[in-house]
């Protein structure tokens, strides 16, 4: 028997692509029917002048609309379905971080992990068979069947023996 991750193994596979796309300069971004404003701390505007174009690489468009205020008007695609801003002010948050400064590939790690996890399906969530359909050959295609970004197994494997346990 095996049991699978929903959340987890969508949060991998989003995690890939978005990393792929990321170190080939091409994340291809969602434009938003109506674009976000969002009003950021003077240190938050900061960090937005200091790192405009690795958020520009990271799949943003942002412009600023005024003193501290900015307009998110597309994000990454493959996030497409997270909150915007809530995306945006969690990516941002990361550059603001020093925890992940030290590591070369940790820091973008880090944040490629973190949208792929407001990205990906919510545990809970009830798929079609279709979805799951091609979450489980998506799987199957990447051989991606470890741990999310995050750590947390995808697949837990229950044999025969175990499963009689349950039951005696």
């Amino acid at each position: 028997l095996l049991v699978i991750d929903q959340h987890a193994a969508h949060e991998r596979l989003l995690y890939e692509k978005l990393r792929k796309q990321y170190l080939s300069n091409t994340i291809i971004r969602q434009t938003l029917m109506f674009p976000e404003t969002v009003e950021l701390s003077l240190f938050q505007a900061q960090l937005v002048e200091k790192n405009e174009q690795e958020i520009d690489r990271i799949g943003f468009t942002i412009r600023e609309f005024g003193g501290n205020t900015y307009i998110i008007s597309a994000v990454p695609a493959l996030a497409g379905l997270a909150n915007p801003r809530e995306l945006f002010l969690d990516t941002l948050e990361q550059f603001g971080s020093e925890n992940n400064r030290g590591e070369a590939g940790g820091f973008l790690d880090t944040i490629l992990a973190n949208m792929a996890c407001k990205a990906a399906v919510k545990a809970g969530t009830e798929l079609s068979r279709k979805e799951i359909d091609n979450l489980l050959n998506e799987m199957i295609k990447a051989d991606l069947f470890t741990h999310c970004p995050h750590g947390r197994p995808v697949v837990k494997q229950f044999n025969k023996d175990e499963i009689k346990k349950w039951f005696y």
